[in-house]
């Protein structure tokens, strides 16, 4: 372990116990403390238990399922009451090797000493599971997009998933928390454009590498591999992409990126799905709620 105070703040929802065992071995040595926030889940009994094996988790047991969002926050309030030097959020099932934090850490001060620049959060490299390739760094420019394959530096990127992502005390007092409102989906995208829109960068780091499957399952389409998503969670990322364009820090290249593609994300969520009404009906949801401002959970 490093000289830093670092909390993990890891938020768990009907978890597979044995994965999230896992994930808690994975990282107990790296930081002072775990933060497990359940959401209220059908197996907390099974997930306390096991909380128990740690003499450093924090348990926080909720009474509903909150969203990811202010559940992370509830962890990041926690954190900070304790004077933490970093937090790093994780997903339920996110497992890291044994130098996973020290080199997140490593890279941050590297960049800040070499570049001179105010680093908002530093993540790892993610890999497809299913396919053992990793994915790139996305970085925008105006509506357009460049995917840029990480190598042996550090890259600059546009935003980064949240799980996995080493975030210092001082950035969050500065830029605030996540928006409890989004719930679930583009919380950690809304975030890093807040962030960059006050002078930071977030970075990707290949010196630490984590897996990470995005969507219920991937497929080939048109010689592009793309993420197929539940239709209640094509509702999320429809209306939350409607409710963040209408935040003003958003570059305005990227709402309307937002604006063109959603159409055809709808499109491949109806040629993919075998739910094929659910998806119309979640999808005009999502859109009447997004323009309404309708936000927290799904109401319907």
């Amino acid at each position: 372990m490093n000289d830093y105070k670092i909390y993990s703040i890891l938020v768990s929802y009907n978890p597979d116990i044995d994965i999230l065992l896992t994930s808690l071995n994975s990282m107990h040595t790296q930081v002072e403390k775990i933060i497990l926030v359940d959401n209220s889940s059908n197996n907390s009994e099974k997930i306390e238990e096991i909380q128990h094996k740690f003499t450093n988790i924090h348990f926080i047991k909720l009474d509903k399922n909150i969203g990811l969002a202010q559940a992370q926050n509830i962890g990041i309030q926690y954190s900070l009451d304790e004077k933490v030097d970093y937090v790093i959020l994780f997903d339920q099932d996110s497992i890291i090797s044994k130098s996973f934090i020290n080199n997140l850490v490593s890279s941050s001060l590297e960049i800040q000493a070499k570049k001179d620049t105010k680093i908002a959060a530093i993540g790892p490299i993610f890999y497809d599971p299913m396919t053992m390739s990793n994915y790139p760094a996305t970085i925008y420019s105006g509506p357009f997009i460049k995917r840029i394959n990480i190598k042996d530096e550090p890259i600059q990127a546009t935003f980064i998933i949240a799980s996995g992502s080493l975030i210092s005390a001082s950035v969050l007092r500065d830029i605030g928390k996540m928006k409890n409102e989004l719930f679930i989906d583009y919380i950690d995208v809304e975030w890093c454009l807040r962030a960059k829109n006050k002078g930071y960068s977030v970075y990707i780091t290949p010196h630490a590498s984590m897996a990470h499957t995005i969507g219920d399952r991937r497929i080939k389409l048109l010689h592009r591999t793309i993420s197929v998503h539940s239709p209640l969670r094509r509702y999320y990322l429809i209306r939350n992409s409607i409710i963040i364009s209408k935040i003003n820090y958003i570059p305005i290249g990227y709402k309307i990126r937002e604006l063109f593609f959603n159409p055809i994300r709808f499109a491949v969520s109806l040629y993919t799905s075998k739910e094929k009404l659910k998806v119309i009906k979640y999808t005009w949801f999502a859109i009447l709620d997004g323009i309404k401002g309708i936000s927290g959970p799904f109401k319907h």
